[in-house]
């Protein structure tokens, strides 16, 4: 608007002073000459301090917007980190059951989009309820966080890790076999194994039992984590610290051992 005013004031005054031109060119009056003169001083004037005005109104408004594309950079990232923790786990910066979801709609449309297997591991540490009588929940919450660390570290950068409810976490694994995906995680076993979890000064050695199941034709997660709860169920049963692929009539069982 301000510069359409601009406009508008510069071009009014290029009017008058084809006007003045005109006057002056047809007129040797020293009084009129005179007269003129100090209209066009005055229309000058006029213009510099309405462009003045004008140029000191521009430089506040591209202030005012620099200060608002900062706050709106500033909000953009609080939205961001705000969207994050809607999609983790607070504890252990794992995704949580929601953040779960969108992984699993995002893989399972790369799987079909480049027709490639997915494979789901459900892993649940064993003996964590002893863990807690024996050493307190907060060491087994810092547990869970050294689990969840252990997992970031060694999986691929194309894998997904979400915890799934209490000591049990779901790990998405794309373009891998349910043979691939069995010797992932027994890979990660190994790893655990190695990498002791501390807890004052003491050194507590974490397992887990796994189930691994791959995706069979358009079936949904829930069915894909129902049938790697029941290779779960089998590998506690057996001795934990086991990782058992899922068979296709495995289903999940009422209750499993801790």
């Amino acid at each position: 608007e301000r510069i359409g005013e601009m406009s508008q004031s510069t071009g009014e005054y290029h009017k008058k002073i084809e006007n003045y031109t005109a006057v002056l060119s047809g007129t040797e009056d020293i009084p009129t000459l005179n007269k003129v003169l100090q209209d066009i001083l005055s229309d000058t004037r006029s213009l510099h301090l309405d462009m003045v005005r004008s140029h000191d109104e521009l430089v506040s408004a591209r202030k005012q917007v620099e200060d608002a594309e900062h706050k709106i950079k500033r909000l953009e990232a609080e939205i961001g980190e705000i969207s994050e923790l809607v999609y983790q786990d607070h504890l252990t910066g794992t995704l949580n059951r929601r953040g779960l979801e969108d992984a699993f709609e995002r893989e399972f449309a790369r799987a079909e989009r480049h027709d490639i297997p997915v494979s789901v591991a459900l892993l649940d540490v064993d003996h964590f309820k002893k863990l807690n009588d024996t050493y307190g929940h907060d060491a087994g919450d810092k547990a869970l966080i050294h689990l969840a660390n252990v997992v970031k570290e060694i999986l691929r950068p194309t894998d997904t890790v979400a915890r799934y409810g209490g000591e049990e976490f779901v790990i998405i694994l794309p373009n891998t076999s349910v043979d691939d995906g069995v010797n992932i995680m027994t890979r990660l076993q190994r790893e655990l194994t190695k990498r002791f979890f501390l807890h004052e000064h003491e050194r507590i050695l974490i397992t887990f039992s796994a189930g691994v199941t791959q995706r069979v034709d358009n079936e949904p997660a829930d069915n894909m984590i129902a049938r790697a709860d029941g290779a779960l169920y089998r590998a506690k049963q057996s001795g934990r610290n086991r990782v058992f692929a899922a068979l296709p009539t495995d289903t999940p069982p009422d209750q499993k051992p801790g």
